[in-house]
């Protein structure tokens, strides 16, 4: 079998592995940073401290970002704005 033929026949099988294995990741990191801060600090301080960090980065954090990234398209993107080096 040349490579042609493996990768028509496995080569999606493999590409699905590797986006799999990479959210899997992901997700993994998550949860994994959940249950390090649950045990260190207890389920109720660790509960308390994963909400505010919550709350922190879908309100704050967002509007940080927006505000950057419309700075930022403006500066890059807009034709009327010069441009400064």
């Amino acid at each position: 079998m040349d490579f042609a033929l493996f990768m028509e026949r496995y080569g999606y099988k493999i590409i699905l592995a590797l986006m799999a294995l990479i959210i899997l990741g992901i997700i993994g990191i998550f949860v994994g940073a959940v249950l390090v801060t649950l045990r260190l600090y207890g389920l109720y301080v660790g509960g308390i401290i994963l909400f505010i960090t919550a709350i922190y980065a879908f309100t704050v954090r967002r509007r940080h970002l927006q505000a950057y990234g419309e700075a930022m398209g403006k500066y890059f993107y807009d034709p009327k704005q010069e441009k400064r080096y």
